[in-house]
């Protein structure tokens, strides 16, 4: 065991680092839950526990979760620990991934630029990232898997490698991009036959699960990504707004943490510049046709987000977050190697970790809950009122639809039904295009749901509002909660 230890002692010590940072964020921190999304991954999750099956709506066989492995793993610990609040069980499993997703990320580090600089990256990935617990999605699990694949691979531990690519497809179906890379790195290392040898072995790993879920759903694409590829028609974005978004992301990695101005071109000048120049840096001292892959796989996710302008949500942005540090480390390696004085490097070193720290303590000590706190009082209310058997129209479906688990849910977005999407843009009399989003009428009239629940007035077209149909249909309750939700019910 001692040996063991001694031998490990570096993973073992960066390990309790991240898990350190990640835990003290979620226990001390108000804000346990930072996205609503993660609900829906929590729903499916109870509903595989109590033997309803993976669904999300009990007796619908719709695949509405895009990430089938964390969705299993977390419901094989929540089996365990049945006692224990989903939430809770969900932020155990990714401190624990993000913690061993810390020890690949250290691994690759310390293949380009040494001990020391490792763990200060270690630092910077721990700070940063322990934002993602509270968001209860597969981010630590994803990023387990990536840095293990690409460790793999540069080591040339290629059935490794494939087997963490094929696991990563598991956990989300964007991690296609990140296999298509694979193919070609090993088709340039190894040549094509072995290649379609690790490719092979990439499909059978995860041929199991596309069998059960072609039986089971119909289909193991999910409903969830198909409804994405309609957001265009869903949601009122500007279209480079992924592209700005992923700009913005990268701009905050270190001083942009404590200095965030709004202000676009001092943005640039003051954040982003000096970031892609460390980057630059990196690329051009550290990356070479043996190492390609770790450049090649974010900025093919950031031209892929930039031109399919999806929704970026905050775990889009986590995802490739560390393979931008590890490249900006590449750059900081590059500077650092270049000071002769001690001094100057450890001032070097402070200034690269005062605004990942920041950002870190700042979470730590946040005493605001969140504004999810709302959809809680709305839950309450509802249940308050419900009769058994109705059915609930929501658009934010994350912790009403948790928080009402033992009713039907219609989701106006379509996540987690396949006839939504169908319906939009959305057709009225005098919908408001300016809107970002916009519940369809008809959406309304097919699913005719025993309660709406509105994230405000211009949520639904209010000339529809004012039509007999839903006039006659529906009545606003009186909700005397915190909240701006709008609710309607069905009359009686």
């Amino acid at each position: 065991m001692l040996s063991f230890i001694k031998q490990r002692k570096s993973e073992i010590i960066v390990f309790l680092m991240t898990a350190i940072t990640s835990t003290s964020h979620f226990v001390i921190g108000a804000s346990k839950y930072a996205t609503d999304d993660s609900f829906i991954l929590f729903r499916y999750i109870d509903n595989i526990v109590y033997g309803n099956g993976f669904v999300y709506n009990q007796g619908e066989n719709i695949l509405g979760a895009t990430t089938p492995l964390f969705t299993l793993i977390g419901a094989f610990l929540k089996y365990l620990f049945t006692s224990v609040p989903t939430p809770f069980v969900v932020a155990f499993v990714n401190i624990v991934f993000l913690s061993f997703a810390s020890i690949y990320f250290f691994k690759v580090c310390r293949s380009y630029i040494g001990d020391n600089l490792s763990f200060v990256a270690v630092l910077v990935f721990g700070f940063n990232l322990a934002k993602i617990i509270p968001e209860g999605m597969e981010t630590g699990l994803f990023l387990f898997l990536l840095f293990g694949f690409i460790y793999h691979t540069i080591v040339n531990s290629n059935y490794l490698s494939a087997t963490f690519v094929s696991l990563l497809v598991l956990t989300r179906p964007d991690a296609g991009l990140i296999a298509i890379l694979a193919f070609i790195y090993w088709w340039q290392k190894n040549g094509i036959e072995k290649a379609l040898r690790f490719t092979v072995l990439s499909v059978l790993i995860a041929l199991p699960w596309i069998i059960f879920s072609t039986l089971y759903f119909g289909s193991f694409i999910p409903q969830s990504l198909i409804t994405k590829l309609y957001l265009e028609d869903m949601v009122n974005i500007p279209g480079d707004h992924a592209f700005k978004s992923q700009l913005a992301s990268m701009s905050r990695t270190y001083i942009g943490k404590v200095f965030d101005p709004s202000s676009i071109p001092l943005q640039t000048i003051v954040n982003l510049i000096p970031f892609l120049t460390l980057v630059f840096l990196g690329l051009r001292k550290k990356i070479d046709s043996s190492n390609w892959i770790i450049f090649a796989i974010p900025f093919t996710y950031f031209v892929t987000y930039s031109i399919s302008n999806p929704v970026m949500w905050v775990w889009y942005l986590s995802q490739m977050e560390p393979m931008w540090i590890l490249l900006s480390f590449l750059g900081i390696s590059v500077v650092y190697e270049n000071v002769t004085n001690k001094k100057f490097k450890i001032l070097f070193i402070i200034l690269i970790l005062i605004g990942p720290f920041y950002y870190w303590s700042s979470g730590v000590l946040n005493k605001n809950p969140g504004s999810e706190i709302t959809n809680i009082e709305v839950a309450t209310y509802i249940r308050s009122k419900i009769s058994k058997g109705e059915t609930v129209g929501i658009n934010n479906i994350g912790i009403l639809g948790y928080s009402l688990f033992d009713y039907k849910i219609i989701d106006f977005f379509g996540l987690t039904n396949d006839y939504a999407a169908s319906y939009y843009p959305p057709e009225g009399k005098c919908i408001d295009k300016s809107r970002m989003y916009s519940i369809p009428p008809k959406l309304i009239v097919f699913t005719a749901p025993d309660w709406i629940v509105l994230g405000g007035e211009g949520e639904l077209d209010p000339c529809f509002i004012k039509d007999k149909w839903f006039q006659g249909k529906y009545s606003k309750e009186l909700f005397d909660g915190t909240s701006e939700a709008i609710i309607w019910r069905k009359k009686k």
